[in-house]
């Protein structure tokens, strides 16, 4: 098995306004300005067959009250309909592979959580086209959290490289 390990992060905005369920968790309230978490494959080989069985999921608050999240992963950069701390609504149909739900612990750096999805139910077993090198996600919150301000997410996936194409 091989296994790259592939990080991205965003700085949430400057507030502290409590989200709601299923509210997008991003890096610009206004919805045109998100940009979502992506990892370009070229740590697992071009153009073949992935799987992403562990996430990683942290943030430097250091609340784990209601830190319940699903990180949603895509193969296209996805387009939302609503900034940060809106109702969580994306373009992602066409390209989706799938989620991962990730509950936070509490340490004093901050707060992370890992979510173990084994090797025979991975987030997703995709094929991906030549021209599709990169896998993106969005962040929803599952339950009423309150943010720190300028909070830093930091997303973490582990990923299989299936097979390879020549």
């Amino acid at each position: 098995m091989q296994i790259a390990t592939l990080s991205d992060n965003f700085t949430r905005p400057d507030d502290t306004t409590a989200y709601a369920a299923n509210d997008l968790v991003a890096n610009n309230t206004t919805a045109g300005s998100v940009i979502p978490l992506s990892w370009p494959r070229v740590n697992v080989g071009k153009n073949g067959q992935i799987a992403i069985h562990w996430v990683r999921l942290s943030k430097s608050g250091a609340s784990a009250t209601n830190a319940e999240f699903r990180v949603h992963f895509s193969t296209a950069s996805p387009t939302v309909a609503n900034g940060d701390n809106g109702a969580f609504s994306s373009s992602q149909a066409a390209s989706y592979i799938g989620s991962a739900d990730v509950t936070m612990l509490p340490f004093t750096d901050g707060c992370a959580g890992l979510t173990a999805l084994g090797t025979n139910s991975p987030v997703a077993a995709v094929d991906f086209p030549a021209a599709e090198n990169t896998i993106y996600a969005l962040v929803e919150a599952l339950a009423a959290y309150t943010p720190a301000a300028e909070e830093v997410f930091t997303a973490t996936i582990f990923v299989e490289r299936l097979s390879e194409r020549g």
